[in-house]
Parts: structure tokens; C-alpha cells; sequence
């Protein structure tokens, strides 16, 4: 008996600008599957329950002769980003039906896993020395929270979010307590867990974000100083808050030139988003014009990818986060949208300037268990 298998899939390339719904990603009801029958050729069958819209798969459409740091998506297949299943059906030893996995997964109903038809044609030997291959990250189960938090913290403060935040500011961030740290898009998923973990260190925090709500959120989260960028010059806070020890960039552009001017002699500048550039092309990308404070400065500009530092520090993230977010010392916040047939303009969200209006980070619920 086959049942029906609905999906999102990446149907043609956006070129430039934000992918629109129904043109270049589509919700399908064409697909079915049989949930007892499927082969499962050594893996396991599971249902997808919740799903992470993220900036970065508007990157993975780009054209397929453009480098970055990640593969590409492939069209005619589904999205694919982190997202929470629970397995149905398995024949892979150590993972059981019941089980709750986190990790890369295709934005369908059902799927046998691991997933391999929407992984992109990646050659080390051919791709920049920079691309990480996004398809390489697999499946973990998580642990039943059994109240103490709901599912969706796995999407931000326990999942890539929070890992993403957290490997950043212990592996780049050198911080002391007493210093003075911005950090753009401070209401996002990283941007609010790199907050409280500033406040945690004793750091004077200041935060921007382009909705007035998104700014009660981040002064609720323990910032120091909250502004919304678009009503408040980004320059007139940092003359009168900082010198900065410490930038946590999400966004880039203007915001990383306003950084570099208010920063102190040595500070720090975490590059870890972009999302001013992820929907425009080349051409039309803000060029920084004060370079030359960098030197002048001595300032130290890195950025990072989680999965490269994860070795290193995702054994404290798993050991620590799961005790602070069940204690209520770390928070978060999460925006449910409901339906996979609203995916398509939930992502499309995330990449508006300023991103949603509300607060915390978007998930998709796809289905209960």
C-alpha cells in the first residue's frame, strides 16, 4: 500500500535575488511510497517531523559556476537541510524504530536513509580548497528531552545554531570578562546563543537586529545595548558604546566596515555569515572601504566553519548545552510555522533583509509522531 510521499524541491536556479515559491522551490504532491515494503538496502526508513529553513541553502542555488564554501543543491530534488525525524523502519545496526535523529536531511515526508540522491557531484581534487562538502554530515540520534525542553531546541541552542555559536566564540573569541563584544543579527539562532554565552563570560554586549521586537528579545537575552539597524545608524551606537574588543558577524557589508572603525588596537572580528551577500550577485556587493584599519589596528579577522572546529569542541557543546537550556540558564526561541506546503515561503523568509519579523528560529512542522 503506498501513501503519499509529499516534498519540496529545488526546481530551478534563482540566479540573483531571493528564490521565489512555486517557481524556483515547489511544494510537490506527486511522490508515494510504501512504508512496509520500501527497500531499505541496510539503512533506515523515518518520518520527518520538524525542518530548519537556513541562509546557507540559499547559497548551495547559486550557479554551478560559482566556487563558495559549500556544494551545490541539486535540481529536481528536494531541499535539503537539518531537520528532526524519527525512525520508522531500520536495518542498520545501532539505530532502532522509535529513535529521534538530527542532522542533514531532505525536505520530504518520508525518505530511506541516508539520503544520497540529492548529494551534489563533489571532486576534492576539482572544487577550491575552501568548499566543505555539506552532504558529508549524517544522521545523530538525540536524546528524548522528556519535557525538559520541546523537540525544536534542536534547531536552535542544541543544533547547528547553537553548535555554530558556541565553536565560534570558545575557539575564536578569546575572551575576557570586562570587554566590549558586537554581534549582528543578535535575535537570529547563532546570534542569541553567542549573546548569552558573552553575558556568561562577563562581556558587555551589544546587539543589533531590524525589527523593534527582535530588540525587546535580544535586551530579554541579557544585551547591554539593543538597537534595530534600520531606525538607529549602526555607526552612532558603536561611537557611543564601544570601542570594541570583540565583532561576531553575521551579516557583512556595512556592518563590518562600522566594526572595523569602532574597533580597539587587537580586537577580534568573527566572521561567520553573510547573509547581505547570500541573494545578490557580485556586482552589486557592498565594498568595504577601510581596510586599511585593519593593519593599522592589528586587528585579527577569522572566520570558521563549525564542522572544522566541531572535533575539538563538540564533546563540551553536548557535555554543557543540553544541562544549561534544561536548567533555563541558556534560552531560546523558536518560530513554528506548520505544513511542509508553507516550507517554500518559510525559506524565502529567512533571506528578506532583517529576515522574519518574529523572533527566534524559524522551523517548519512537518508532522507530529
Amino acid at each position: 500500500m503506498h501513501t503519499e510521499n509529499p516534498r519540496v524541491v529545488f526546481k530551478e536556479r534563482p540566479g540573483t535575488g531571493i528564490p521565489v515559491p512555486g517557481e524556483h522551490v515547489v511544494f510537490e504532491r506527486s511522490h508515494s511510497i510504501d512504508l512496509d515494503g520500501v527497500p531499505l538496502n541496510g539503512g533506515f526508513l523515518t518520518k520527518t517531523l520538524m525542518l530548519s529553513p537556513e541562509p546557507f541553502m540559499r547559497e548551495r542555488m547559486r550557479d554551478l559556476c560559482i566556487p563558495s564554501y559549500s556544494t551545490h543543491a541539486v535540481l529536481g530534488d528536494p531541499l535539503v537541510s537539518f531537520g528532526l525525524v524519527v525512525v520508522l523502519r531500520s536495518e542498520k545496526e545501532g539505530i532502532n524504530p522509535g529513535d529521534h535523529l538530527y542532522g542533514l536531511t531532505p525536505w520530504e515526508v518520508y525518505t530511506v536513509q541516508p539520503y544520497i540522491h540529492g548529494r551534489s557531484k563533489y571532486d576534492p581534487a576539482e572544487a577550491p580548497d575552501y568548499t566543505y562538502d555539506v552532504d558529508a554530515l549524517e544522521l545523530q540520534i538525540v536524546p528524548d528531552p522528556k519535557g525538559a525542553f520541546p523537540w525544536s531546541r534542536y534547531f536552535s541552542v542544541l543544533g547547528a545554531p547553537g553548535l555554530t555559536a558556541f565553536c565560534g566564540f570558545e575557539g575564536c573569541a578569546d575572551a575576557k570578562a570586562g570587554e566590549t563584544i558586537y554581534v549582528s543579527s543578535g535575535a537570529s539562532a547563532v546570534g542569541s546563543v553567542v549573546i548569552q554565552l558573552a553575558k556568561a563570560k562577563g562581556l558587555k554586549v551589544i546587539a543589533s537586529a531590524g525589527a523593534d521586537s527582535k530588540v525587546e528579545y535580544m535586551r530579554a537575552l541579557g544585551a547591554d545595548v539593543a538597537f534595530n539597524y534600520k531606525t538607529t545608524p549602526i555607526v552612532e551606537v558603536l561611537r557611543e558604546h564601544g570601542p570594541l574588543d570583540i565583532y561576531w558577524d553575521n551579516v557583512g557589508g556595512k556592518t563590518v566596515e562600522a566594526a572595523i572603525e569602532y574597533s580597539r588596537v587587537h580586537a577580534r572580528l568573527i566572521m561567520c555569515g553573510c547573509i547581505s551577500e547570500y541573494a545578490i550577485g557580485p556586482e552589486e556587493r557592498y565594498g568595504i572601504k577601510n581596510t586599511g584599519l585593519i593593519f593599522k589596528k592589528r586587528l585579527r579577522v577569522e572566520g570558521f566553519l563549525a564542522p572544522e572546529l566541531a572535533p575539538r569542541l563538540a564533546p563540551r557543546f553536548y557535555a554543557e548545552m543540553p544541562v544549561l537550556v534544561a536548567e533555563g540558564k541558556i534560552t531560546a526561541k523558536e518560530h513554528i510555522t506548520e505544513g511542509l506546503e508553507n516550507g517554500p515561503a518559510a525559506m524565502a523568509a529567512v533571506l528578506k533583509e532583517g529576515g522574519n519579523e518574529a523572533a527566534g528560529k524559524p522551523v517548519i512542522l512537518v508532522a507530529t509522531e
